[in-house]
């Protein structure tokens, strides 16, 4: 498996984790109105942002790879 390959992979997985955790602390806020819980969900959600960027950056770098 290639390194592109790879981070295609993890990265994608990573974002899709991130969102299912954000969705979860964001219901778990709706039901329990528990301010901790909606901390959760928001930093998931940045957490999720700052990977696609991350993702965008690195798939230009590799790009110029062989």
């Amino acid at each position: 498996m290639s390194l592109r390959i790879f981070h295609i992979v993890f990265i994608s997985a990573s974002v899709l984790l991130c969102a299912f955790v954000a969705v979860w602390g964001l219901r778990a806020f709706a039901v329990s109105r528990n301010v901790g819980s909606l901390a959760f969900g928001i930093l998931f959600i940045a957490a999720g942002a700052l990977l696609i960027e991350y993702g965008r950056r690195t798939f230009r770098k590799l790009k110029e790879l062989p």
